[in-house]
């Protein structure tokens, strides 16, 4: 049997069933954030940080689903920012601000607790523009889903070190003192608009390279212990994360003012 040449088949990334399934992560991804957000005005900071960091897990997968299917598209883009805009900035925000800035009246306190929705909307902003030639292969600052559960690190890691007497360090506060925690937010909003580069997920693969293998099975052992330490050691993997990409990178810019002889 001949084919009929006009007969051809549609692009994958015109299908819109083929979209749906990234979009629809992305729609789980704002819920989460929404549900954080209530979870917050009600008090119950375990599950609103808990669900932030769930919505950093799933944002890790619509876009490999989205070029995986071959269904990237423009909207999808700019969808998925949005919804990290509430989810890594607006409930961060809000989380701050409940736990830690209340206490201090909504002028000072809504200013610090602020830092992180106004960055966070901004380093999206400029990703999104600057999205084409290098940073297709890395991110410049410390990208939202990684602020986000820096910041609820935090907490996490405040309210739950009395378990580890081991430490033999007792916060004032549950959670953390209010003085010492908002300028470290601060500190760490400001860093998403920092030059520092940030790897994007590394590929992960159990078929592929060593590297692949191992990456994969350092990317388990760290989701394995925050859920094992019920986010405990959430903060310190973030924080270890950042800090060793600030100095990779003044590092190399030492080497490059220094020159090559």
């Amino acid at each position: 049997m001949v084919k009929d040449p006009a007969r051809k088949r549609r692009p994958l990334k015109e299908n819109p069933r083929r979209r749906f399934i990234p979009n629809a992560i992305t729609i789980f991804n704002m819920f989460l954030g929404f549900m954080s957000i209530i979870s917050s005005a009600n008090g119950d900071y375990f599950w609103a940080a808990w669900f932030i960091i769930f919505g950093a897990i799933f944002d890790g997968f619509d876009g490999k689903i989205a070029r995986a299917l071959d269904s990237t598209s423009d909207f999808g883009i700019q969808f998925d920012s949005l919804a990290d805009i509430i989810t890594f900035c607006l409930a961060p925000s809000v989380f701050a601000y409940m736990v830690w800035a209340e206490p201090l009246g909504q002028l000072v306190g809504g200013f610090y607790a602020f830092m992180p929705l106004m960055l966070g909307s901004i380093r999206l902003a400029k990703f999104n523009l600057e999205a084409e030639g290098d940073q297709k292969g890395q991110f410049f600052g410390v990208p939202t889903p990684l602020m986000a559960m820096t910041v609820v690190g935090i907490w996490l890691f405040l309210s739950q070190i009395h378990k580890y007497p081991f430490l033999q360090w007792q916060p004032r506060e549950l959670g953390g003192d209010a003085r010492f925690v908002l300028p470290l937010v601060m500190i760490i909003s400001f860093l998403m608009l920092s030059k520092s580069p940030f790897p994007k997920a590394p590929p992960m693969s159990l078929r592929g390279t060593t590297k692949e293998k191992l990456t994969l099975i350092s990317g388990i052992v760290m989701m394995i212990l925050v859920f094992v330490s019920k986010g405990f050691l959430l903060f310190p993997l973030a924080i270890i994360m950042i800090l060793s990409s600030l100095l990779k990178w003044t590092r190399s810019q030492r080497y490059d003012e220094g020159g090559i002889e």
